[in-house]
């Protein structure tokens, strides 16, 4: 019988006993209608995760306990962190939760020059708060105890001003005159990605590319999406790591 999984921070901490968060709550309580007693895995987002009881419910709440010890995983040694343009809003929500489901670690997601009109005017914190909700829904399903974390830039520019300089960096566009090959990633380097959005880059982000030694490739013959290219790119990094087999 499969164990339903939520995400609650509470679960690592000194009390046994815990509510909960509403969010969470509501969709044991309203959509998998389970019962006091039912068992459950509750995870907190930084590796750790505990089987618990049902022993509560209110109205908007749950309250559970802890019935065994805390497990907890250690966080992956090489990390793939994608740096991604805000892209209209399916699209971009689309393109989190493939990202996620693939096993990417940490998303860095900045308004490209050549922004979309209709996206320029959107409120970029409510658009975080929502790519928050898709990696905690997505890590739920996947069983990945460690939470992708998201940061927010202003510009392309800000947002490579945020990667570590020991991680091999690939910047994928077009007008790249040399094919990404898998085998040029080192063996024990951490990876970070950057793609453009619809419109591509603008001449001043092109200018960005020569810093912090990152590689400008091309992906094949096909123009991807703005939402595919990066999830295809992580595909092929996540199999050289050997996560996907």
């Amino acid at each position: 019988m499969r164990i339903h999984r939520v995400y609650c921070k509470s679960v690592s901490g000194h009390n046994k006993r815990f509510a909960i968060d509403e969010s969470q709550s509501n969709h044991l309580i309203k959509a998998l209608r389970l019962k006091e007693e039912s068992i459950i895995e509750v995870f907190d987002g930084n590796g750790n995760s505990a089987s618990c009881k049902i022993i509560n419910f209110s109205k908007k709440t749950c309250e559970v306990e802890r019935i065994n010890n805390i497990k907890h995983d250690l966080k992956p040694k090489r990390l793939l962190t994608t740096i991604v343009p805000l892209i209209k809003k399916n699209n971009f929500n689309f393109m989190i939760q493939k990202l996620a489901e693939i096993g990417v670690n940490k998303f860095i997601i900045y308004k490209p020059d050549l922004i979309d009109q209709s996206v320029a005017k959107k409120d970029l914190k409510r658009i975080i708060k929502k790519s928050h909700e898709i990696v905690i829904n997505v890590s739920k399903q996947c069983g990945n105890n460690h939470l992708p974390s998201i940061e927010e830039s202003e510009s392309l520019n800000e947002a490579i001003a945020l990667v570590e300089d020991k991680s091999d960096i690939f910047i994928f566009d077009t007008d790249a005159s040399e094919y990404f090959i898998q085998e040029e990633i080192n063996k024990k380097s951490s990876v970070i990605i950057i793609t453009g959005p619809e419109s591509g880059f603008s001449e001043t982000e092109i200018k960005l590319k020569s810093i912090k030694n990152a590689k400008q490739r091309h992906l094949g013959q096909n123009i991807l999406r703005a939402e595919t290219a990066p999830i295809y790119i992580s595909s092929l990094i996540k199999n050289q790591f050997g996560k996907i087999s």
